[in-house]
């Protein structure tokens, strides 16, 4: 089948479930049932809105280790797995109770019934099956075995194809200047709220799909954290405002953070803010094929030692970024793992104190060389002032 609308070639996703089949045969698992969203989008290429906000229908895949994978879907999302993606095999159901016997009967006929099946058991997976529901297919399999796939589709997703880069640039360019823009829009007296207007807008303006974040702080912070969600609090002159935003597009997400002095800038936010990109620009330099995030704590440990200062406690200066905003794996000590090209990462250390939330977040992706920029335009060395 030859979809009219995808969002990749059909090579890409050869190339997934062919990479899943690898490690599925070295850990020997016979098949991979996938319920949670958005890997069931990174392996079948249906992005469904329904399946985002519905939690009475089930959403499969299955990707057996010698056999095509099969879909389960609903009737009326048939069209569209037509359209934009390269499955035949499609299951559908349209009641809304009975599906754990729908799907154990899918696999049974699949010849699955005693088979080694991976599923989403362990880290940073959620099921889109109730814990319930699971355990009902299992108990219709009573010869199979279930068992924990996480550490598979942590390691299919980590590495980014060049188009898959390519959505992350576009996603992230849109925010970088969205976010610039945003500055300049906005004035002294306006709440956190009218703010997070303006930038909403001006990002739908230059293509943003869908936003999973939008953040608005402003002024100083106590030491009880931050508050994040956009308020009706009004902004003065001489104070921070900072931005944390994740767009989308073609499914593919992006996370920036700025900050701004509105008005000139004291004397002593200038200089904390330009120290704060130095230090980002160090740890920035560590994102290249061979390090580790190991590497990066280390930049970050330095830096706070020489300043007399001690970590906010987040356990992590970044992260990666793909069909999520925020993907495993972390910048963090804890992270066993090598950088390879085709990783993806937010890289920001950030500080909440008396001055306000001081952030910079770009995203980068990582070559054998130098780290490639996604986010352009980046931020800025000296911070940014919003008119007064």
């Amino acid at each position: 089948m030859q979809p009219e609308f995808p969002d990749f070639p059909r090579e890409e996703f050869v190339a997934r479930h062919d990479k899943a089949r690898s490690i599925m045969n070295a850990r020997g698992l016979d098949a991979l049932l996938v319920t949670e969203r958005l890997n069931y989008q990174y392996f079948s290429g249906h992005r469904s809105e329904q399946n985002a906000v519905d939690k009475i229908r089930s959403y499969v895949f299955i990707l057996p280790k010698d056999d095509d994978p099969v879909l389960i879907t609903m009737p009326f999302e048939v069209a569209q797995v037509e359209a934009t993606t390269f499955i035949d095999r499609i299951k559908t159901t349209g009641a809304l109770t009975g599906h754990p016997e729908f799907i154990a009967g899918v696999l049974g006929d699949m010849g699955l019934a005693k088979a080694r099946i991976g599923a989403e058991l362990g880290r940073e997976q959620y099921l889109g099956i109730s814990y319930l529901g699971l355990k009902e297919v299992m108990a219709e399999l009573p010869g199979a075995e279930f068992t924990d796939a996480a550490d598979l589709i942590l390691e299919c997703r980590v590495v980014k194809s060049a188009l898959e880069i390519e959505y992350c640039r576009k996603a992230a360019q849109i925010s970088a200047q969205a976010q610039r823009d945003a500055f300049q829009r906005i004035r002294p007296g306006m709440t956190e709220n009218r703010i997070a207007q303006i930038l909403r807008e001006r990002l739908f303006e230059l293509g943003a799909e869908k936003i999973s974040l939008l953040c608005v702080v402003s002024g100083p912070v106590g030491d009880k954290g931050i508050v994040l969600l956009p308020t009706d609090r009004i902004v003065s002159r001489g104070e921070v405002v900072g931005f944390d935003v994740g767009v989308s597009w073609k499914g593919y997400w992006s996370d920036l953070a700025r900050t701004a002095s509105v008005g000139p800038p004291p004397g002593e936010l200038d200089e904390f803010y330009a120290w704060m990109m130095e230090l980002r620009g160090a740890c920035d330099a560590q994102l290249r094929a061979g390090n580790s995030p190991t590497d990066v704590i280390r930049v970050v440990d330095r830096y706070l030692d020489r300043k007399g200062m001690k970590t906010m406690g987040v356990g992590r200066v970044g992260h990666g970024v793909g069909v999520e905003t925020t993907e495993y794996p972390s910048l963090a000590a804890f992270e066993k793992i090598e950088f390879e090209p085709g990783m993806v990462f937010a890289c920001n250390p950030n500080f909440a104190n008396h001055l306000g939330f001081i952030n910079a977040e770009d995203n980068w992706a990582i070559t054998e060389g130098k780290p490639d920029l996604l986010s352009d335009p980046v931020a800025e060395g000296r911070i940014p002032v919003v008119p007064d």
